[in-house]
């Protein structure tokens, strides 16, 4: 008989959301969930309303981290302005801006050919 599934504890979306928009690391969410890190894991992949509540609530995270980022760049942060504009906006030093949706395609050419050697590459045999 194999081991009964753990399963979230009848608080555990609340717990995921507080936690998750705090910061806390994964492995923490899951002791504060009563369980360890690989069955977290299993609830997250199996519990689609596990996994978006951390999605949800890391995004508030991120906002408000983003959010006193900027504020402190609006406010003269020479450091901040510099971080937002290159990670948000591509800049490079010297103010280069880089193309976030830049193809590059890189073709390889085979080396020079004896004239010979090309003509018998290319000549079609006409099978009698």
């Amino acid at each position: 008989m194999g081991r009964k599934k753990i399963k979230l504890p009848t608080n555990g979306l609340e717990i995921i959301r507080t936690l998750a928009e705090r910061g806390v690391k994964e492995t923490d969410i899951a002791k504060g969930l009563g369980m360890s890190y690989k069955t977290w894991k299993r609830i997250k992949d199996e519990n689609d309303e596990a996994r978006e509540t951390l999605e949800e609530a890391r995004q508030i995270e991120e906002n408000k981290l983003f959010g006193i980022l900027y504020e402190k760049a609006m406010k003269g942060d020479t450091v901040s302005a510099i971080f937002l504009l290159k990670t948000r906006h591509g800049y490079l030093e010297g103010n280069q801006q880089v193309n976030a949706n830049q193809v590059n395609v890189k073709i390889t050419l085979p080396g020079s050919m004896d004239p010979e050697d090309y003509r018998k590459k290319i000549e079609v045999q006409n099978e009698d």
